[in-house]
């Protein structure tokens, strides 16, 4: 699936020269629902597969919220969710990634979320599906690795980013990161080939706070202070 706005063509360009890059963007509003079932992507790669098509770079930046508690989930918003944010990332990587091994190399880059590493009232689904992301994506890097395939995997962990998919949230400390600076930084680490990028930079200590913090001292300090748990109270998302 082509990415038509999110990230700029010529900025790929001028970091992986004339590599096919595939951007699959998935639909982002919180009323998107759906059954997790096989997208429209899966069309997309056959289209490739039948035209020669060879893919060098895959981003995965698909993604929904439904932004409510988690009893106030029904099913089709939780198969809609986990579909989308994990199980669609991984199956549209195990579609192209025979390819890239068998070319000697490849890059693959999951768009996660801090809410990988951050549990969050109002988003259980969504940083369930993001840290099950998160699992696979480093799991997979590790695999390809140990086998020498020369495809390299970046996990993405950005904070709330401005483009309305979380519209109505409230950061107290941590500033609401903007699209295009988010995007040049994301470049970087696919050039520079980082195993990891999280963003902001203070979001790096999180995994540090979880495991030198008591439970209780983490919620109060992340959740409490910096205002985390309270930062989907306003929630509207994507109209």
């Amino acid at each position: 699936m082509r990415a038509k706005a999110r990230l700029p063509s010529d900025s790929l360009r001028a970091h992986r020269g004339d590599a096919p890059c595939v951007i699959f963007a998935g639909r982002d509003n919180q009323n998107s629902g759906g059954s997790g079932g096989p997208g429209p992507y899966r069309a997309a790669v056959d289209d490739m597969e039948a035209r020669g098509i060879e893919v060098d770079l895959l981003i995965n930046n698909a993604g929904i919220v439904v932004g409510k508690r988690s009893t106030d989930h029904n099913f089709q918003d939780i198969a809609g969710s986990m579909g989308l944010n994990a199980l669609a990332p991984m199956d549209v990587a195990h579609r192209l990634l025979p390819g890239m091994i068998a070319r000697g190399g490849g890059h693959i880059v999951n768009i996660a979320s801090a809410a990988a590493l951050v549990s969050n009232p109002k988003m259980s689904v969504y940083c369930a599906s993001k840290w099950a992301m998160a699992g696979w994506s480093d799991s997979l890097r590790l695999e390809m690795e140990e086998a020498n395939t020369g495809v390299k995997v970046t996990t993405i962990m950005p904070y709330y980013i401005d483009t309305g998919m979380f519209e109505g949230v409230r950061s107290r400390v941590l500033p609401i990161l903007k699209p295009d600076k988010v995007v040049e930084q994301i470049l970087a680490a696919i050039e520079k080939d980082w195993i990891y990028l999280r963003l902001p930079w203070l979001v790096n200590f999180v995994p540090l706070m979880r495991g030198i913090l008591p439970a209780r001292w983490f919620d109060r300090v992340v959740g409490n202070w910096f205002g985390i748990y309270r930062s989907m109270d306003d929630f509207r998302g994507r109209r």
